[in-house]
């Protein structure tokens, strides 16, 4: 089995996305700061959004598996689920929102469905060869600390040619 993880293949896939078309304040202008993490750090998030500065914080968690088979007599296949979650604030500057927590989880949501959607099978002669889809989403608004927490968790199911 050659090649890396799919956890980092999937974080690999959404970082080059966002490098290449990066996702814009409010003011469709100025390019956010989007954080990509593994899930479990250290970090808060009042040091991540105010002293960091970044405008989207997205950490990738650890995978689920799940046991399937479709055929009697046929192998038992796993099918892999990698979550990451989308985490935004309201920041203001001098009393204006230069970006809303609910526009830029728009822009993310929309942006890293774009991203999983065009690299949802693996390149030609590559291994292992995989598929990858967006299983499901799940938003939730939070006040947690003074802050106004959007979070968006997306579910990538991670299928191989090796089950």
């Amino acid at each position: 089995m050659a090649g890396t993880d799919p956890r980092t293949t999937i974080k690999g896939i959404v970082d080059a996305y966002i490098a290449a078309i990066p996702i814009k304040k409010d003011d469709g202008i100025v390019d956010a700061s989007v954080g990509s993490l593994w899930e479990s750090g250290p970090e808060n998030l009042k040091y991540l959004f105010f002293t960091v500065g970044y405008d989207v914080v997205i950490t990738f968690g650890e995978p689920r598996s799940r046991a399937e088979r479709r055929i009697q007599d046929v192998p038992v296949h796993y099918l892999m689920s990698y979550p990451f979650t989308v985490t935004t604030v309201d920041k203001p500057l001098t009393g204006v929102l230069v970006c809303t927590a609910a526009e830029m989880q728009y822009k993310v949501t929309l942006a890293l469905r774009t991203a999983i959607g065009a690299s949802a099978q693996s390149g030609a002669g590559l291994t292992p060869a995989y598929t990858l889809s967006i299983q499901s989403d799940t938003a939730l608004h939070k006040r947690v600390g003074g802050l106004d927490i959007w979070e968006s968790t997306h579910v990538a199911e991670y299928e191989t040619d090796y089950g």
